[in-house]
């Protein structure tokens, strides 16, 4: 089964600006399996942290949510959040939505900006520099550290005078 995705209606003549192409997996309609498909069909994929044997697709590492671990990543010490001058002159308020990947010796590998309110791209600068500072205690499958990732909300409040740190 194939698409054909065209900008504007369809004219005699034109070239699709994409094709795709669905075909069924192997052994989905009843048909036997070779060793080589049954294999592929049996693997875990990109997500389990496997590629297909000669595929070209790089291997991702894997991120556990919450909910997937037996032990949550929990923080040990953070560093300062720096509230932006210009916003707390102006008493604004706003809230920092951050997705946090955490390795297995529990130090902050990146940061992913979810949502930001208000969008004027104050709060944002700060937050991330806070949350890089973080340390945690990893999080833990089966008694053995895992990369994991938590969704972190950071809130700026000009008017709490004891918010020193990221919660």
């Amino acid at each position: 089964m194939s698409f054909d995705l065209s900008p504007g209606p369809w004219r005699p003549g034109l070239s699709p600006a994409l094709r795709l192409s669905l075909r069924p997996a192997p052994g989905a309609f009843g048909e036997a399996l070779t060793e080589s498909s049954a294999r592929a069909a049996a693997a875990p994929g990109i997500a389990g942290g496997k590629a297909r044997e000669g595929s070209s697709v790089p291997l991702v590492p894997r991120y556990y949510r919450s909910r997937e671990v037996d032990v949550q990543a929990e923080p040990v010490s953070s560093g300062p959040l720096v509230y932006p001058e210009l916003a707390y002159l102006s008493k604004l308020r706003g809230t920092v939505r951050a997705r946090v990947f955490i390795s297995e010796d529990g130090i902050v590998e990146s940061v992913q900006v979810v949502d930001v309110k208000p969008r004027r791209g104050v709060f944002e600068e700060a937050a991330l520099e806070a949350l890089r500072q973080v340390r945690y205690k990893p999080a833990e499958i089966g008694g053995n550290r895992v990369k994991s990732q938590k969704l972190i909300e950071v809130k700026f409040n000009p008017y709490d005078e004891e918010r020193s740190a990221v919660d």
